[in-house]
């Protein structure tokens, strides 16, 4: 009996042994794999931000050149203009890529004069846009307050007193914005309004202009009082088949007083060339996504284009 005994603790401690061994076996094996699929998916991210990177590379150069001559007005089919991909630029990994220019949103900083008070022409432009994107025009008054110098709000607007209120509180920046994502901490703002409006805007130096020849259909309704092409974006689409559509002469024309459309052209930037764009990157290799966000702003002294903003997604 007590060799019996004995046995079935010996059986016991080797049942014991074997099942530690094989949870140290499997915890081996388990860390491995994930060290090496780790590695895998960390090889793939750095080879997918190269190639992204290389992108960049050759939109600053395809840009450069069809930037080098300033008489050319900028449109949307030229070369610069055309989407990349989706392409195998090397094995297992797709690149796509598209180039947009930023000139053809309302800059919402030549909301702004640079003093820091309110410019009241780009404000009823605003304004315009926003009624034709059937949003409340009072969202002006806010964004001014957001960015102007003083601290009194104007109708509708906001200062320090009703941030500071909110939960939790915080405090209007009083200048320009560096992204238009901004405006989505105006106080009951909200995503919807701001998938709206947000392929329509943009937040670029207040110099930078604006180009008729890209610009959006309900801006270029904005710009010019009417209600033409804010509807009709693949009427537009199709008048910029070949060339800039509409020319800025059509616009200036278009205003019984040469007067009014000078100001509009001086608060507006007006023009027919752009210096600012976005490169969107999206390179996939494997199971790995990585998208590059590049601004790039032409140097009309070196002529070049430079890189002055990165930030990826996932």
């Amino acid at each position: 009996m007590q060799a019996f005994h004995a046995r079935g603790i010996a059986l016991l401690t080797a049942l014991v042994l074997l099942a530690i061994t094989s949870a140290i076996a499997f915890a081996m094996s388990f860390d491995t794999g994930l060290a090496i699929r780790r590695a895998a998916g960390a090889i793939a991210q750095e080879q997918a931000a190269q190639l992204a990177t290389a992108a960049e590379a050759l939109a600053a150069r395809v840009l450069a050149e069809q930037l080098e001559d300033s008489s050319v007005a900028i449109h949307a089919r030229q070369n610069w203009a055309g989407r990349l991909g989706p392409i195998e630029v090397a094995p297992g990994a797709v690149l796509e890529a598209q180039l947009q220019d930023l000139q053809g949103r309302f800059n919402v900083n030549s909301l702004i004069q640079s003093e820091g008070t309110a410019d009241p022409t780009a404000m009823r432009v605003f304004a315009e846009l926003l009624q034709r994107l059937e949003l409340e025009p009072r969202w002006v008054n806010a964004l001014v307050d957001w960015m102007d110098a003083d601290t009194s709000s104007l109708e509708g607007g906001a200062e320090d007193l009703s941030y500071s209120a909110l939960t939790p509180g915080y405090r209007p920046p009083n200048r320009p914005l560096t992204s238009i994502s901004e405006i989505l901490s105006l106080d009951g703002f909200g995503i919807e309004r701001y998938r709206k409006l947000a392929p329509h805007i943009t937040a670029l130096p207040r110099d930078a202009g604006l180009n008729v020849c890209s610009a959006t259909g309900p801006l270029l309704d904005a710009i010019s009082g009417e209600q033409q092409w804010s509807e009709a974006e693949e009427s537009l689409q199709r008048n910029r088949d070949s060339d800039c559509f509409p020319r800025l002469d059509a616009i200036r024309n278009g205003y019984s007083s040469p007067e009014e459309f000078a100001t509009l052209e001086a608060a507006l930037g007006l023009g027919e060339t752009s210096r600012y764009f976005q490169l969107e990157s999206r390179v996939t290799v494997g199971t790995s996504i990585h998208t590059l966000y590049s601004l790039l702003r032409y140097d009309t002294e070196s002529r070049q284009m430079r890189v002055i903003l990165r930030h990826t997604a996932p």
